[in-house]
């Protein structure tokens, strides 16, 4: 498809336009994921969409619909993280969905919280499964992903998490995983941004009012936390970063 200057959305400056990207955004059924891929398609870009569980096919579904009634290219694709062939097939999906060769934004939005204190004995189960789709999930994307970039101005974003800096009680083992994603960020930045043509970059969420966002004592705590606005955050407030970092205005 050839684009034009006129694809460009009403009023979003060129700098901040999408228009011809390929994405794919993990975990993008719902909340931050889901309204990421929406973002991302109303500044001009084919989205892939990925869920995991079959509860969250129909979400899945709302939200390609969502992305198609924008006149974008998009897919949906189930895929289970733990599972150690992921990166492949999620990437080769989304490229075959997109009807595309090139993927010029990846998203590693998927991840699962989990409580654990220091005082608790430590599940095994528990903490491979945190780990394998918090950070080993990322990585086997990501590696899939190098060989399909398109020759320029590529984007790695990591959503990770404030927790992995401020450390709430009880969040050990999530703090852990995000504190892993964000080294990998760091790395990753230096590792293939000359070589790829690309920028890696992790975005560190705190206190959402997201709706499937469960109560906690951690949140209740995280509401007394000094902001410029003194309110959560929004999904809106994360895609409006996320959407600039994908976007050529980021391209230094």
């Amino acid at each position: 498809m050839n684009h034009t200057p006129n694809d460009i959305p009403k009023g979003l400056p060129a700098s901040l336009s999408l228009v011809g990207k390929n994405a794919l955004v993990t975990g993008s059924s719902r909340g931050i994921g889901a309204q990421t891929a929406i973002a991302l398609a109303e500044r001009g870009a084919n989205v892939a969409v990925h869920y995991t569980s079959e509860s969250s096919a129909s979400k899945a579904s709302k939200v390609a619909s969502q992305i198609q009634s924008l006149g974008r290219k998009t897919c949906v694709i189930r895929c289970d993280l733990e599972d150690p062939d992921c990166g492949q097939k999620i990437i080769l999906e989304a490229l075959q969905g997109l009807e595309t060769t090139q993927l010029d934004i990846l998203v590693n939005n998927a991840a699962i919280p989990g409580p654990h204190g220091a005082e608790n004995p430590l599940d095994p189960a528990q903490f491979d499964h945190i780990m394998r789709i918090n950070v080993r999930a990322p990585m086997l994307l990501l590696t899939a992903a190098i060989p399909h970039l398109s020759p320029t101005s590529n984007r790695i974003i990591n959503i990770s998490s404030i927790q992995s800096r401020i450390n709430i009680p009880g969040f050990s083992l999530y703090s852990a995983s995000k504190s892993a994603l964000d080294s990998l960020t760091r790395t990753w930045a230096k590792e293939i941004a000359l070589k790829h043509h690309c920028t890696v970059n992790g975005v560190l969420v705190g206190p959402t009012d997201a709706p499937d966002a469960p109560q906690s004592a951690a949140r209740n705590r995280a509401r007394e936390m000094p902001t410029a606005e003194k309110r959560l955050g929004t999904m809106e407030d994360v895609c409006e970063v996320v959407c600039w970092l994908a976007s050529e205005s980021s391209r230094w």
